[in-house]
């Protein structure tokens, strides 16, 4: 019998299947004190198990792994286990190359270190060898230890040109790919990399993963860059762009000399399916492959069922490889709880295990929730409260700000926590955003929210207040599915929602609850299920077992029922459709681009995937729309995902307006008629390029705020001056949701919606100023692309962004700094002074800016 059928039929014994459920229960009941469970007590025939876990552990396979490794760590953790035994789960995890897990032991002191000095000759030998087989030799000859998915990937990104890999979460991908690409730049193999990511959060991460990367591996030369603008002069050895696809679209159309790139590299790929951004990505994608032929590309998404899907258009003669992997570094355990009936402070705690649900035990509540917002947080905190790494999902920025409130009143005044860490982030909350922020009250407790909106040096904060266990409860909103770095220990949601009211897909799911379990910091994590028995809750039911992510294209989405599409076209584009499905927009303007550059769609790399009778229809309506544009093929390849045919309809106006021309253009944020010009300039754009600002006085709030946000004020004066302006109109202000609005405006408009409309009014406007014989007048125009993504005005501030540096501190430096036209150098010069350090600024901006300084 090979090893392989031995597996299959020990994983298919039902003897054994019978104590690996046992195992399930015990090791569940060992993680929530509050249980009332007898499963922590059952006896287990550990030198049985342990050895059906070494026989597992050499297994490639998901289910095998995670057997074995259940085995090992529930023996680690279990009253009933001997040190002999432990040294064998030890043993186990060792053959699986999960060296963490066994660190992690001794950290806890669950087993005595030196486990090789106690072991016999030949199970010595062994744990050498594989001492030595874990290893990645780095170019510099130093040497990371690895999984096994870490080494089938460093294999194929050596050898390959286009590489597509996916694996869990917690199997360690981000950290491969960053030291491959170290040996990238070590070794001179590129010199000019792009780092794409589907999030402004995950852009600081990896800056700071890079920069640390570059200082440790002595890589002098290196540029990195998160900002979409020019680098002069090229750098001794290589330049590391991260960008997220609408940083990489500006940088190429801005800076087309400095974007042909040797590697790229794209996080969370899988985003190829995410609407309109999704259209998006996949022509940053495939324009970046079309500028040098020889680029190495990878692609890096969470456990999807076809990440080959992704290699699809790579050129033909290209070398191509998939790596998909089951590795299990941490177990996941999928549990529900659900009332008792006619008793709703009893609840009872099932666990999902092979195909079944199984009854583990019961938690009492300490009160009733009355209401429905109360259901989540009383469960989140009667399994939880006993330790830190609890993350609670719910559906917006409001809801985590009551569920917080709940929390808050739950765990009452001995729960009040006043490290020095935690006293920081209120004192920034209050002095960034608002004295009444609800985050400042909720953190005395050790509880925070975190949603996409918040300004980036308090999330930053929070998540590494979360990681170091200074928070017991955090609670997140879909944020977390968009590629956020934070793993946990126990997540709890229920019926959650991605969007207004849409049930979380089953994919996306799974995708959140892969935070769950940190490797090298917990031995499992543990997806709580909250009401999982009631069908208006989870529509569609509670999830079961791991559903895979299948990775599809929204532009392929879009082809396989075209009749949208055509129709969207063939009607002229009209702007309220665009604005409800800006997918159809996007894949528009993408393939009118197309035309416009070829002639046709049929030489797109995705054409050979669609009938040849779809692309004939496509053409038969796109290429006369393409002839007859006056808009020049320049302005539509300069800005995706608007309708060319909305560009024209702005265009005429311009050609049609009567009135001094002057007064069409954009000024520079500072100027004092700045915001009545960008009032009327949203107008113009929302009669004739998008529906999206909605009426006069919601255009009027807008204008104002987007010129305040230019000029670089602190949201804590754009909050204010909203409440004025409510105010002064007689409005009712609520400050809570005024804060939440004032965020989302930021993040939705004046860094998203604003700049990309106002960059293409600009460039339509650059177009018939040349035709009227005045393009003396845009020859200084604002960059008003630059200003909205950074919202600051430029010079200095964008300089201390450049160095790593959030909006918050480069604000708050550059009103120490009398020259408002530094370059990154010499912030950097003036930062090593010391001198900011004299000065009042908030614990938590100096410590962003000492972290910043030790990583240059």
């Amino acid at each position: 019998m090979s090893a392989a059928e031995l597996r299959r039929e020990l994983l298919e014994n039902a003897a054994f299947k019978a104590q690996l459920a046992a195992l399930a229960r015990a090791s569940v009941a060992l993680e929530f004190p509050a249980l009332r469970s007898s499963a922590a007590g059952e006896p287990h025939d550990w030198p049985h198990l342990l050895f059906c876990a070494s026989v597992l552990a050499g297994s490639d396979d998901g289910h095998a792994q995670d057997a074995a490794l259940r085995v090992a760590q529930t023996c680690l953790r279990h009253p009933s286990a001997s040190s002999l035994e432990r040294d064998s789960a030890l043993i186990v995890l060792d053959q699986m190359a999960n060296r963490r897990s066994v660190d992690l032991a001794y950290s806890r002191g669950l087993a005595k270190e030196g486990v090789s000095h106690r072991l016999g000759a030949l199970a010595r030998l062994g744990w050498m060898s594989r001492s030595v087989e874990d290893l990645i030799v780095l170019d510099d000859e130093s040497a990371i230890r690895a999984n096994r998915f870490q080494r089938d990937f460093w294999r194929h990104a050596q050898n390959q040109g286009w590489v597509s890999a996916s694996a869990p979460t917690s199997t360690g991908k981000s950290y491969v790919i960053l030291q491959w690409l170290g040996d990238l730049l070590s070794s001179r193999s590129a010199k000019r990399i792009v780092y794409v990511v589907p999030t402004r959060a995950l852009i600081q991460q990896l800056e700071l993963d890079f920069r640390a990367l570059v200082k440790e591996r002595d890589l002098s030369g290196v540029r990195i860059s998160s900002l979409p603008v020019g680098g002069g002069a090229e750098p001794a050895d290589a330049t590391v762009h991260i960008f997220t696809q609408e940083r990489l679209h500006l940088f190429m159309t801005h800076h087309p000399d400095e974007a042909i790139f040797d590697a790229l590299v794209v996080d969370e790929a899988h985003k190829v399916g995410d609407g309109h951004r999704g259209v998006l990505l996949q022509e940053v994608i495939e324009r970046a492959a079309s500028d040098n032929a020889n680029i190495q590309v990878l692609f890096a998404s969470p456990l999807t069922s076809n990440p080959e899907s992704l290699l699809a258009d790579a050129p033909p003669k290209s070398v191509k490889a998939t790596i998909s992997s089951t590795e299990v570094m941490v177990n996941q355990n999928l549990l529900w709880v659900t009332q008792v009936s006619g008793n709703p402070k009893r609840w009872t705690l099932s666990l999902c295990h092979g195909g079944g649900i199984e009854v583990l035990g019961e938690v009492a509540l300490p009160f009733s929730p009355t209401s429905v917002g109360k259901r989540l947080p009383f469960v989140a905190h009667a399994l939880g409260a006993a330790d830190s790494g609890n993350l609670i999902y719910v559906d917006g920025a409001a809801d985590a700000e009551k569920t917080a409130g709940v929390l808050y009143d739950l765990i009452g005044k001995e729960g009040d926590v006043s490290s020095s860490a935690i006293r920081d982030l209120i004192a920034l909350s209050k002095s960034v955003i608002h004295d009444k922020y609800a985050l400042g009250t909720v953190l005395g407790r050790g509880i925070a929210f975190h949603y996409g909106n918040m300004p980036l040096i308090i999330r930053s904060e929070i998540e590494r207040l979360f990681r170091e266990g200074e928070l017991r409860f955090l609670i997140c909103t879909s944020t977390l599915i968009e590629g956020v770095n934070l793993p946990c220990r126990n997540i709890f949601a229920r019926g959650p929602k991605k969007g207004r009211g849409q049930p979380m897909a089953g994919a996306d799911f799974w995708n959140l609850a892969g935070r769950a379990g940190r490797w090298g910091k917990e031995f499992q994590g543990n997806i709580v299920c909250v009401d999982a028995n009631r069908e208006e809750v989870w529509r569609g039911g509670a999830p079961r077992s791991r559903a895979l992510y299948h990775i599809r294209r929204t532009a392929d989405a879009v082809l396989e029922a075209p009749s949208g599409l055509l129709d969207f076209i063939g009607s002229g584009t009209p702007r309220n459709v665009a604005a409800a499905s800006p997918e159809l927009e996007y894949m528009a303007a993408y393939l009118i681009g197309h035309v416009l550059r070829a002639g046709t769609v049929s030489r797109t790399p995705w054409a050979n995937r669609v009938p040849k009778e779809l692309v004939f229809d496509i053409d038969a309506i796109l290429v006369p729309i393409a002839d007859g544009l006056s808009v020049s093929p320049e302005t539509v390849w300069r800005n995706p995902g608007v309708s060319p045919v909305a560009m024209d309809a702005l265009l005429t106006y311009f050609r049609e307006r009567q009135g001094p021309v002057e007064q069409l253009l954009p000024v520079p944020p500072e100027s004092a008629d700045a915001a009545s010009r960008y009032i009327a300039i949203l107008n113009r754009v929302s009669a004739n390029l998008t529906a999206t600002f909605g009426g006069r006085d919601r255009i009027v709030m807008l204008g104002l705020l987007v010129t305040d946000w230019m000029r670089g004020l602190p949201l804590r004066r754009l909050i204010a001056n909203q409440i004025r302006v409510l105010e002064n109109r007689g409005r009712e202000v609520r400050i809570p949701a005024v804060i939440r609005q004032v965020m989302k405006d930021v993040e939705e408009v004046a860094r998203f919606q604003a700049p990309k409309f106002l960059s293409c009014y600009t460039d339509i406007l650059r177009q018939h100023l040349n035709e009227i014989g005045r393009a003396d007048l845009s020859d200084d125009f604002v960059n008003l692309n630059l200003l909205m993504e950074f919202g600051v005005p430029g010079g200095t501030q964008l300089s201390f962004m450049g160095l790593g540096l959030s909006r918050t501190t480069a604000i708050a430096l550059a009103e120490l700094v009398a020259d408002d036209k530094l370059s990154e150098d010499e912030c950097r010069d003036w930062l090593g002074l010391g001198l900011w350090e004299e000065f009042d600024l908030p614990n938590l901006v100096k410590r962003e800016i000492r972290t910043a300084l030790s990583l240059l």
